[in-house]
């Protein structure tokens, strides 16, 4: 048997605690070998067999621990490596000068999504510049690729795990948020449904909506105090961070996914990944009029709204009107080509091959 490829990722992120990287792990060592280097967050360790995990310690100031991590970057690129897959962190065009030689394969997911106009300007700014540096660029989407100006580069879409292969009923709706709450405006959600439940004269538990996620400011106890003044805890039920592992009763449960991204112009190209994962296990969705949410949504696997409370509210009344329509099994079966596993042997492993041949 001949020997793997041997392939670095670089990131910021601890292992694990990117969906995107830890998949592109799971299913593509059996064709190489892999090495990933990034933070230690102090999080709970996540493992993978076959894939070794090198951390970085955060112990010190916001200069001194970027540096660190570029030299821990620069050292390990010096071990050999067949393909350096490397997603963006600051000073990323400097570990690319001092190693002129390796093979890269910067792969970019996202630009700024600060609510601050100035920092993502500045972040934007500076991660082209950073980027131009590298021949050999991936991007989850077009619009991405437009906004780093960029003619060549090579497309790496992202994907979703499948939590439910049961047939729904759409009877009565039962609906499922998974994903942060960070900048998401998720309160706005929430008092559209509410607004839906008034309208709709509903009582008790049989209408429901979960909410799994959390926020750094303050957005889940937001949404709890608001359920709390509203008597709402019979149908709204917040039920902060799960890992992936505890997702798939939930998905069970519910009928509906709820995608919503505020319409801002640097969400406008972002991909949520849980979108893919609510379509893959049969559940229609209920999505705000992002350019990719249009590209991926048909009349027969969901709604558009806006980003308000009174177009989320329309938007559930739309649903409770076509729910005879909806077909759990047609869904899955025409979104599975996104699952995961076909994204990585589709995509990801072909694009490591050419990028180290």
């Amino acid at each position: 048997m001949r020997n793997k490829k041997k392939v670095l990722i670089m990131a910021s992120d601890q292992f694990g605690y990117s969906t995107t990287l830890l998949k592109y792990c799971q299913y593509s060592t059996s064709i190489f070998d892999i090495t990933y280097l990034g933070w230690d967050y102090n999080l709970p360790k996540i493992e993978l067999p076959a894939v070794k995990v090198k951390y970085v310690s955060r112990e010190a100031n916001l200069l001194k621990r970027n540096v660190s991590l570029l030299k821990a970057f620069h050292e390990e690129i010096s071990l050999g490596y067949d393909l350096i897959f490397s997603t963006y962190v600051r000073g990323i065009s400097l570990i690319k000068l001092l190693n002129p030689r390796s093979n890269f394969l910067m792969y970019i997911d996202t630009f700024g999504v600060m609510s601050n106009a100035s920092k993502r300007f500045i972040y934007d700014a500076i991660l082209k510049f950073e980027v131009s540096f590298f021949l050999n660029v991936a991007v989850i989407s077009e619009g991405l690729a437009a906004r780093l100006g960029r003619k060549n580069y090579k497309m790496l879409p992202l994907g979703g795990e499948c939590f439910n292969t049961e047939i729904k009923s759409f009877e009565e709706l039962e609906l499922l948020y998974v994903g942060t709450l960070d900048n998401r405006n998720m309160i706005d959600c929430v008092k559209g449904f509410h607004k839906y439940l008034q309208k709709q004269q509903i009582e008790g538990k049989r209408t429901i909506f979960r909410i799994i996620g959390d926020g750094p400011n303050n957005e889940l106890e937001e949404i709890q105090d608001y359920v709390k003044t509203n008597n709402l805890s019979e149908n709204i039920k917040v039920l902060g961070y799960l890992p992936q592992n505890k997702l798939s009763p939930y998905f069970k449960s519910a009928n509906v996914g709820v995608c919503y991204v505020p319409m801002f112009s640097y969400y406008d190209h972002q991909t949520p990944t849980k979108l893919f994962e609510y379509l893959i296990s049969g559940l229609p969705v209920i999505a705000t009029r992002t350019s990719e949410n249009e590209k991926i949504i048909e009349p027969w696997s969901g709604v558009i709204t806006e980003d308000n409370p009174d177009s989320f509210c329309e938007g559930l009344n739309r649903l409770e009107e076509q729910k005879s329509a909806f077909d759990s099994s047609r869904i899955r079966n025409a979104y599975n080509k996104h699952t995961w596993k076909s994204v990585v042997e589709s995509h990801f492993i072909p694009l490591i091959n050419t990028s180290i041949d």
